[in-house]
């Protein structure tokens, strides 16, 4: 009879560990997801952006200045609202750029936590996988984030690219012939 629980409990263990491998596996496959899209965003990051926001408010600051005409073109109409609503991009691009930095941190840490929890057997064990599970869902939102910031980053950086130039000349212009 102690042969046999004794075999039980043994059996038991060991599948239990085969479940650990499984679920650091699954975790560690979390991490390198994580890691991945981090670095996608460290390449898409825009350390420059309050340098690209004070030169549009300047250049939006002296067309108002120096332009001095009763009707506006269609077309420089066109260009000035679309240049405005770009600036107004910024704003949020800032924002989720800090947002993202904060949830990559934040997961990384969490990921990490229940990953050595896992790996010493630490907590609830029966909860494990309901952890891991969460933990791929908050990636997840990581990720959806990640994606908003760069589909306003490509929106905002053709704009500025397309009518920052064409501007600053039409500024230079104007100052030009009012002097």
């Amino acid at each position: 009879m102690k042969k046999t629980l004794f075999f039980i409990a043994l059996l038991l263990i060991s599948c239990s560990d085969l479940r650990k491998e499984d679920q650091l596996a699954k975790l560690k496959m979390l991490q390198d997801k994580l890691y991945a899209s981090q670095n996608e965003f460290q390449d898409a990051f825009i350390d420059s952006l309050h340098l690209m926001t004070m030169a549009s408010s300047d250049l939006e600051r002296n067309l108002k200045q120096n332009y001095e005409s009763d009707t506006v073109d269609v077309v420089l109409g066109k260009r000035v609202d679309d240049y405005k609503r770009m600036r107004r991009m910024f704003g949020p691009l800032g924002n989720f750029g800090s947002k993202l930095k904060r949830a990559y941190s934040e997961q990384e840490k969490q990921l990490q936590s229940l990953f050595l929890d896992i790996e010493k057997g630490y907590g609830e064990r029966n909860k494990y996988d309901t952890y891991i599970k969460m933990e791929g869902e908050k990636n997840e939102q990581v990720f959806a984030l990640l994606q908003e910031y760069l589909r306003l980053k490509k929106d905002a950086l053709e704009i500025y690219e397309a009518q920052h130039l064409w501007l600053s000349e039409f500024v230079v212009q104007l100052k030009s012939k009012n002097e």
